[in-house]
């Protein structure tokens, strides 16, 4: 049900217990703040790998659990986020500190966004971000999107909607 994409140095595909333990321990540091973390609550961890997968059932997309194809190492995940209260998907990345700055989410992101227009017929989609996360910030502008206002998310935090472009890959 999940399809698996690649890239030059990725891996995007379904979830494995390995990738719940490196998950688990991204959100129990202070880079999960812009995820509701940090936590070390198990539970937490599992819910949210749990939600991602939820979604290919209930929507035809979802997360995909990004892999060091060399390596077969966890990388993050990068997903189509569609919870209920949301009225369009959301194009969202996580990259453990391991990987960050290697260029991986901007490779996963290109390869999800992508799949979403070309094979699942989804219009522009989506990021939000907080503005303090810069890292994030950058890689959504390097992506090609564009400021399309603010929303307020679960916590009550003021985020920036960035568009991403239509049809590109």
């Amino acid at each position: 049900m999940i399809p698996t994409l690649t890239t030059d140095r990725l891996t995007l595909g379904p979830f494995s217990m390995a990738h719940y333990d490196a998950f688990h321990a991204f959100c129990a540091t202070d880079r999960s703040k812009f995820l509701g973390g940090p936590t070390d609550d198990p539970r937490d961890s599992w819910d949210s790998c749990m939600q991602g997968l939820g979604q290919w059932a209930a929507r035809g997309y979802g997360a995909f659990f990004m892999t060091e194809t060399a390596t077969g190492a966890p990388v993050g995940r990068t997903q189509l986020r569609h919870p209920i209260d949301l009225d369009e998907p959301e194009l969202a990345w996580t990259v453990y500190a391991a990987f960050e700055g290697k260029g991986f989410a901007y490779e996963a992101a290109l390869a999800v966004r992508s799949h979403a227009y070309h094979t699942l017929g989804l219009a522009p989609l989506m990021s939000l971000i907080a503005p303090e996360n810069t890292r994030s910030v950058v890689l959504a502008e390097k992506l090609g999107c564009i400021h399309d206002g603010q929303k307020t998310d679960d916590s009550g935090d003021s985020v920036t909607i960035y568009r991403h472009p239509a049809g590109l890959v």
